[in-house]
C-alpha cells in the first residue's frame, strides 16, 4: 500500500517523537549512574579532607610525626604520578578534555578516566593541593555518558549528546546544582539549545541530584541565609564590584597559564637532576625504558613534588588555604575576619591555588575559584565599612562577587548566576548577581582575555597526545545550529559558508518547515540548520559555524 505525503510526514514526527523519549530515559538513566559514582566520590574526599587535618595536627606535634608526614606526602606524589602517566587525560580539571572530545580532538579511555580521575583527585586533595571536585566531577559525568554510548555502539551525534548530558549531570551531583549542570552544558560544553539537549541534559542532571540527594542530603553547598538583600542605594558599588571582578578574572587566567609554565619549567630542572644521577647510575633506569620516557616521568613527578613541598610549608605556617577551601564562605559571609586577615588569606589562597593547580595534578577550580571570589567579596565589603557601608551586607556582597568572579573567569554568566544561587539556596540577591556578573563579564572581555577552559584546551592541544584510530576520526555526526538574526550568515548563501570539503548543510527548518538546500539557498535569521561532517573537522566546523552564524555583525546586512 502506497503511503501518502500526509502519512509520511506522521511516520517522521512518531519516530522523532520516540527517539526524543528515548534520550530523556538515556539521559535518567546516565544520571543515576554518575549521581551514585560522584557521591562515592564526594564521601572519598570528605574522608580524604578529614585526613588531612589529621595530619596537619600531627605534623605539629613534633619532629618525629613531621618527618612521617613529609614521607606520607612523598607516597601520595609518587602515587599521583603513576596515575597521571598511565592517565594522561586526568590531568588538571578536565572539562578542556571534555570539550576537545566533543570537538573530536579527544579520545579517552571512559572507564580508565574515571578510576584513575576519582583516586588522583582524592590523593591530590586529600595531600593538600587547593583543588575542587567540580571540573573532575564533569569529566567523570562525561566519562559515563561515554561509557553507555560505547555500550550500546550509537552514533556519533548521539554519544555527544549523551557525553553532554553525563556532564551536566556530574557538575549537578557536585554541587547540588541540577539547573546550573544543564545550563552550564548547554552555554559551555554543547552550545546547543535544542530540545532534544535541553531536555536530556535536564533529565541526567535532575536523575543525578535525585541520587546524590538521597545518599548526602539535601543541604546546599554553602550553608548560609543572606538575611539583609542589598538595597538598591547600594547597587553603584556592586557595579564597582563586576569592574573589579572582571579584572580579577583576567588575572586569574593569565596567572594559571604562568604557574603551568613556571611548573613545568621546575619539572624539568628537576629531571634533568635526576637524570644526571640515572647517567652514572645506570641500574636507576629499569631495562626497556627509554631516557625521553624516564625524563617525562621524572620531570612529571617533580612538578607535583614542588606543589606538594609547597603544601607541606603550609601545614605549618597557614593551613587555612590547604584544600578546596568551601568553609571559608562561611566564615567569611559570618563577618568572622577582620580587613586585614581578609587581604592576607586571600593574596596567599591566590596564589596557593593557582600554583596547586598549575601543577598538573588531578582536580578542579571551580570550588577554589568561587571561594576566591567570596574572599574578594569580603574585602570589598570591608573597605566600604572604612566608608561607613553597614556590614550587615558583607554576605550579599560574598555571594554576588562568586558569582561575578565565576563570570570573568568562565565566561559563562548564566551558569554562575544559577550555579550561586542554588548552591546557596537564596534568591533574595538574584538581581545583583546578575548586574555584577554582566559586568564582569563584559570587562573581562573587554581586557581580551580567553575563557579559562579555551585557554586551558588550546594549551593542552599544542601538546602531542595519544593517537586516535582511523577508524574514530572517521565517524559522522550532525551538528545542530541556529543562524542568529543580523550574524553574516543571516541573507547569505549556503555556498558562503566556507565549511571544510566534505561538510554538509543537510537540511535547513525554517518555520517548521523543512527545506532540503543547495548552494543557491539564502539562509535567514532563525533557521535551524543540521551540518554532517566527520569527527575530524567538528572543531573547525564550529569554529566557522560561531563566526558566521552566532555573531551578530553590526549593522547587519
Amino acid at each position: 500500500m502506497e503511503l501518502t505525503e500526509k502519512d509520511s510526514a506522521g511516520a517522521g514526527r512518531r519516530r522523532q517523537k520516540s527517539y526524543k523519549y528515548r534520550l530523556i530515559l538515556e539521559g535518567a538513566l546516565i544520571g543515576l549512574i554518575t549521581g551514585a559514582l560522584i557521591s562515592v566520590f564526594r564521601l572519598m574526599l570528605t574522608g580524604a579532607d578529614a585526613l588531612r587535618d589529621r595530619m596537619v595536627e600531627l605534623a605539629g606535634s613534633g619532629l618525629g610525626p613531621a618527618l612521617i608526614i613529609a614521607l606520607i606526602l612523598i607516597a601520595v606524589t609518587a602515587a599521583i604520578t603513576v596515575l597521571l602517566v598511565t592517565e594522561p587525560d586526568i590531568a588538571g580539571s578536565g572539562i578542556p578534555q571534555v570539550e576537545g572530545e566533543l570537538r573530536g580532538q579527544k579520545d579517552m579511555n571512559w572507564w580508565k578516566v574515571i578510576a584513575a580521575k576519582m583516586a588522583g583527585c582524592a590523593l591530590a586533595i586529600g595531600g593538600g593541593l587547593a583543588l575542587g571536585r567540580e571540573g573532575p566531577s564533569i569529566q567523570i559525568g562525561a566519562m559515563v555518558g561515554k561509557g553507555f554510548a560505547r555500550a550500546r555502539r550509537t552514533p556519533l551525534t548521539e554519544e555527544r549528546l549523551l557525553l553532554t548530558c553525563g556532564a551536566g549531570a556530574g557538575l549537578s551531583a557536585a554541587f547540588g546544582a541540577p539547573l546550573a549542570g544543564a545550563i552550564f552544558s548547554l552555554e559551555e560544553l554543547h552550545r546547543n539549545f535544542s530540545a532534544e539537549v535541553l531536555l536530556t541534559t535536564m533529565a541526567a542532571a535532575a536523575a543525578s541530584d535525585f541520587v546524590t540527594a538521597n545518599i548526602l542530603g539535601l543541604t546546599p553547598v554553602f550553608g548560609f541565609e543572606v538575611e539583609h538583600g542589598l538595597p538598591l542605594k547600594y547597587y553603584w558599588a556592586v557595579i564597582l564590584l563586576g569592574l573589579i571582578l572582571g579584572v580579577f578574572g583576567a588575572v586569574y587566567n593569565r596567572t594559571i597559564d604562568f604557574m603551568q609554565n613556571i611548573s613545568e619549567k621546575a619539572g624539568k630542572v628537576f629531571a634533568d637532576f635526576v637524570c644526571g644521577i640515572a647517567g652514572k647510575n645506570a641500574a636507576l633506569i629499569k631495562d626497556g625504558l627509554h631516557p625521553t620516557v624516564f625524563a617525562a616521568r621524572a620531570a612529571a613527578f617533580g612538578r607535583v613534588l614542588c606543589m606538594m613541598a609547597l603544601a607541606y610549608v603550609m601545614y605549618f605556617i597557614y593551613p587555612e588555604v590547604l584544600g578546596s577551601g568551601s568553609g571559608l564562605v562561611g566564615q567569611i559571609s559570618r563577618g568572622e575576619y577582620a580587613l586585614g586577615a581578609i587581604a592576607l588569606l586571600l593574596l596567599v589562597k591566590f596564589v596557593f591555588s593557582t600554583a596547586s593547580f598549575g601543577s598538573g595534578s588531578p582536580g578542579g577550580i571551580f570550588l577554589p575559584l568561587l571561594v576566591l571570589g567570596a574572599l574578594t567579596g569580603g574585602l570589598f565589603s570591608r573597605l566600604l565599612g572604612l566608608a561607613g557601608v553597614d556590614q550587615t551586607y558583607i554576605t550579599g556582597f560574598v555571594v554576588v562577587a562568586m558569582a561575578g568572579y565565576f563570570a570573568a573567569i568562565v565566561r559563562a554568566p548564566v551558569t554562575g548566576v544559577v550555579l550561586i544561587t542554588e548552591m546557596t539556596g537564596d534568591f533574595t540577591t538574584l538581581l545583583p548577581l546578575v548586574l555584577t556578573a554582566l559586568v564582569a563579564y563584559l570587562t573581562a572581555e573587554a581586557l581580551g582575555v580567553k575563557p579559562i577552559y579555551t585557554q586551558l584546551l588550546e594549551r593542552s592541544m599544542g601538546r602531542p597526545s595519544a593517537s586516535r584510530s582511523a577508524l574514530l576520526r572517521d565517524r559522522k555526526t550532525v551538528i545542530d545550529t541556529e543562524v542568529h538574526i543580523g550574524s553574516r550568515m543571516d541573507g547569505g548563501h549556503v555556498a558562503d559558508f566556507g565549511l571544510p570539503l566534505g561538510t554538509l548543510i543537510v537540511s535547513v527548518t525554517r518555520g517548521g518547515i523543512e527545506i532540503i538546500p543547495d548552494g543557491n539557498t539564502i539562509l535567514r535569521g532563525g533557521d535551524e540548520l543540521e551540518i554532517l561532517t566527520r569527527e575530524n573537522d567538528i572543531a573547525d566546523v564550529e569554529s566557522i559555524v560561531d563566526e558566521s552564524c552566532h555573531i551578530v555583525e553590526a549593522g547587519g546586512r
